[in-house]
């Protein structure tokens, strides 16, 4: 078995921006609850670090890049609705708060 995370994820933000407070939440929330241990995650501020939205063509933020697994992805906008993202990320439906195993 392998170290290396199974996701890799670069998140561009704004600064402080509402929006890109609001992705950054969601995609940690993501990270944290759904995928631990599995994602690296990478947070870039186009401001501090401009020659690396430009190595992924970034034109907007909030963007999110999926790097792996396969295949690449950029989500533009709004990274706020969890459900959306999960969707874009081939996630799956969200994990039901109430389902325990071996419940009826």
């Amino acid at each position: 078995m392998t170290d290396d995370p199974r996701w890799s994820l670069t998140l561009y933000v704004s600064g402080a921006s509402p929006r890109s407070a609001e992705a950054l939440e969601t995609i940690r929330h993501l990270c944290d609850e759904e995928l631990p241990g599995q994602v690296e995650l990478e947070v870039v501020d186009v401001a501090d670090d401009p020659a690396l939205a430009a190595r992924d063509r970034i034109v907007a933020v909030p963007t999110l890049v999926k790097r792996r697994p396969p295949p690449p992805r950029q989500l533009v906008g709004d990274l706020a609705d969890l459900d959306r993202v999960r969707t874009e990320l081939d996630l799956g439906p969200a994990p039901s708060p109430t389902s325990v195993p071996g419940s009826p």
